[in-house]
């Protein structure tokens, strides 16, 4: 039912960048794309024998932390720009579902780059940056509801061919908000975001190496992951089965969380492209029961405002209900996987502390 992910590369799956970083950002010069870098290979990953956690399984993760952050920060914030910046061209050249998609999907992953920014670095640029980006990710959360809706009652068409109606209301909907949301995105204008971008690169650039000392950056990073993955478990613990809006929230900060650890290379989280995957796959149970509950958001208001339809579209509403029973009972059942994308409380790297779970 999910609109299939980017093809966006993570930058977890490249190295930090080599030599000297400040020589990417000259003063003055454009932002531009890094010179391709080979994948590092993963080495293997024991877990410690006593490192056990909540569900008494081992963690995903072994971290192992670089001598410097600012590096791999530099390398990651140019990575979600040029990917922004192509989203957002081919999005204005042509407007599409899809180009709606990769947008969105390089729109949130720009403004986790930027947050993670402002929290472990003095970044001034990096929250007004953050506002216009979620400004513009508001202009098309409507449109991508309905992309979202239309899909789903066309996959459901065989089974209830009365779900016509509702495809035709959907069908006009999206034509609309195609119109209005396309006229917005021509008018998105990337001067001043990218000027933010470059004086963010430049500060990273100019971070100091202090020789035999932990890498002050490092840790505020780490701290950061922490704090984010802390939301996470706090949302998770507050789950009602009762109220679905819990699991949303927790959907909401699980996406931060992802989305930083994807934005940091394997120097510094272990994180290999299966272990992505499993982010992801716990993501989508969610995401899935989202969906569910904006169909069913969507049949309750149209019968709503058209009563004679409530009886053509009681089965489906009934099917509906039952599928959404399903999913919320499968993600329960998996909910506590997540402890599993955090690694030991004890361990500790290259003199650095990885925090733990109460650590914010």
């Amino acid at each position: 039912m999910n609109v299939p992910h980017s093809a966006e590369p993570n930058v977890a799956s490249l190295p930090p960048p080599e030599g000297d970083v400040a020589a990417l950002l000259e003063p003055g010069a454009e932002l531009r794309a890094l010179p391709a870098l080979e994948t590092l290979a993963f080495p293997e990953r024991a877990a410690d024998s006593d490192a056990q956690l909540k569900n008494g399984e081992r963690a995903l993760v072994d971290w192992s932390l670089p001598a410097r952050a600012a590096p791999v920060l530099l390398l990651a914030l140019n990575s979600r720009w040029e990917s922004y910046h192509e989203a957002l061209r081919n999005c204005q050249r042509r407007f599409s579902e899809r180009a709606v998609h990769d947008l969105r999907v390089a729109t949130r992953r720009l403004m986790s780059q930027l947050a993670m920014l402002s929290c472990v670095a003095h970044a001034p640029e990096a929250e007004p940056a953050r506002q216009q980006l979620k400004r513009r990710l508001k202009a098309l959360g409507a449109l991508r509801d309905t992309h979202v809706l239309r899909l789903f009652v066309e996959n459901q068409n065989r089974l209830f061919p009365e779900l016509i109606i509702l495809r035709d209301f959907l069908e006009r909907r999206e034509r609309r908000l195609e119109k209005s949301a396309a006229a917005k995105v021509k008018k998105f204008k990337t001067r001043k975001l990218e000027h933010w971008i470059l004086s963010l690169g430049q500060r990273l650039a100019r971070q100091p190496a202090r020789a035999g000392k932990p890498d002050r950056l490092t840790d505020a990073v780490l701290h950061a992951a922490a704090s984010a993955f802390n939301e996470v478990v706090r949302r998770r613990e507050a789950i009602d089965a009762k109220v679905p809006a819990t699991v949303h929230r927790t959907r909401i900060a699980f996406k931060r969380f992802r989305y930083t650890v994807e934005a940091l290379s394997p120097e510094f989280t272990g994180l290999a492209k299966n272990d992505l995957r499993a982010l992801a796959r716990y993501q989508r149970h969610m995401g899935n029961l989202q969906d569910l509950e904006v169909v069913q958001a969507c049949v309750e208001g149209y019968v709503r405002d058209r009563p004679t339809a409530k009886p053509l579209l009681q089965p489906f509403y009934r099917h509906l209900q039952q599928r959404r029973r399903r999913a919320l009972g499968a993600f329960l059942k998996s909910a506590d996987d997540l402890y599993r994308f955090w690694p030991p409380n004890h361990a500790r790297h290259n003199g650095h502390a990885v925090p733990a779970l109460n650590a914010a």
